[in-house]
């Protein structure tokens, strides 16, 4: 495996920011090494970008030609990218954190540095005099405790949801003709993430993302909290209106759909609803977009929904906090029906039929295989050398077919 790193450097020297192009092939490294490499690797996400850290001293910076990248291709396949979105060096291979570029750069011990990107309200609120929320001075009604209740309820359901830890998948492409869809979850997964996430997007649920947000902003008014959450919701809002920014081919160019329009067509033609001629027309519409290919426009949904969940998790965890603590110190009880799983631990733990037969199945031809061992003198080898015989037999036994 061959792997490219680019790293971001600041040259203190020069107050200027260089790229560092490093490599590491991973058959120049012992066994030991390269099987946690290349393990790394594989299994990096947005969760643990920085385990690779922990290998930076073995990547070498080199500058390759065109014909030695040739030379390397065949034997190790298309280079693999390592990409940290938040780490920065500097000249000596350091790393640098955002406040401490900051202070390089302007001269100033209290300079401070955000991320590209940062949107205003977080800007403000990173800047604003902290203080903690006093639970003890506000009260909430009744109906707002069940907005905040239900809320949390189904954002926590969401949170331990397969689509949520493993995210939209990939989309393999030979060309526009030729596209794959794969995901680490299966069908009904995504339905069942689906369910969920619809509680909190549709906006005439009871308590959905944004009627959270309006009562937990109304609750802590005057709190540098309260506007990071209504930013966050306000955000929300504007950015699910824009158009879609995951271009899955190069010179795709401007969808001319937004992100509510492409969740909205498959919660109402696929999952949520049986479709009515409205729907199945922008569903087309969306689908012509996208040169009429499937694959594409079921990735493109969920990479949206999955960075839309992202969202609703940011203000989310702050609220969920707030309820928890302001239910604690109030001793209020909650009335909020809990879900289904909350109330039945024995949900899934029983084997599914295919399982269980497999199993049974294994068990037996093990038991018959020890059986066979024995009656031909208990040879060197042990029991197992007889195990295709004996399923073969317990198969002819049970279906009378080979």
């Amino acid at each position: 495996m061959l792997l490219f790193w680019r790293i971001r450097y600041l040259d203190t020297c020069e107050k200027q920011f260089k790229d560092r192009n490093l490599w590491l092939d991973t058959d120049t490294l012992d066994n030991v090494t390269k099987a946690a490499v290349e393990l790394t690797y594989e299994l990096k996400d947005i969760r643990n970008q920085r385990e690779m850290l922990r290998y930076r001293n073995i990547f070498q910076e080199k500058k390759y030609s065109k014909d030695e990248l040739n030379l390397l291709f065949p034997q190790n396949n298309i280079p693999k990218s390592v990409y940290i979105h938040d780490y920065f060096e500097d000249e000596t291979g350091n790393e640098l954190s955002l406040k401490q570029i900051a202070v390089i750069l302007n001269d100033n011990p209290d300079a401070i540095m955000f991320p590209s990107g940062a949107k205003q309200y977080y800007i403000e609120y990173a800047l604003s005099k902290k203080r903690s929320i006093s639970i003890e001075q506000i009260s909430l009604s009744q109906k707002q405790l069940e907005v905040l209740g239900y809320f949390v309820r189904d954002l926590r359901e969401m949170l331990i949801s397969a689509f949520y830890k493993d995210g939209p998948g990939t989309l393999k492409s030979s060309g526009r003709d030729a596209t794959t869809l794969e995901t680490e979850v299966n069908d009904e997964e995504i339905r069942s993430f689906v369910t969920i996430f619809r509680r909190l997007y549709m906006k005439d649920e009871p308590a959905n993302f944004l009627k959270a947000v309006a009562v937990f902003e109304e609750a802590v008014r005057g709190y540098p909290l309260s506007n990071l959450v209504k930013g966050i919701g306000c955000d929300y809002e504007l950015e699910m209106n824009k158009k879609p920014d995951f271009v899955p081919f190069p010179g795709q160019g401007e969808f001319p759909f937004t992100r509510k329009r492409l969740i909205d067509i498959f919660l109402y033609t696929q999952y949520a609803h049986q479709p009515n001629a409205k729907r199945s027309r922008q569903f087309q519409e969306c689908l012509s977009a996208m040169d009429n290919n499937r694959p594409a426009l079921t990735w493109l949904f969920l990479t949206e929904l999955h960075a839309c969940s992202l969202h609703i998790l940011n203000a989310g965890g702050i609220i969920a906090d707030f309820y928890d603590r302001y239910r604690q110190y109030h001793k209020v009880s909650s009335d909020v029906l809990a879900s289904v799983a909350s109330v039945n631990p024995g949900i899934g733990i029983l084997e599914k039929k295919e399982v269980r037969e497999t199993r049974i199945f294994r068990e037996k031809a093990e038991e018959l295989a020890k059986t066979i061992w024995r009656n031909n003198g208990c040879p060197e080898g042990g029991h197992m050398q007889f195990i295709n015989q004996a399923s073969e037999q317990l198969k002819w036994a049970v279906t009378g077919s080979d």
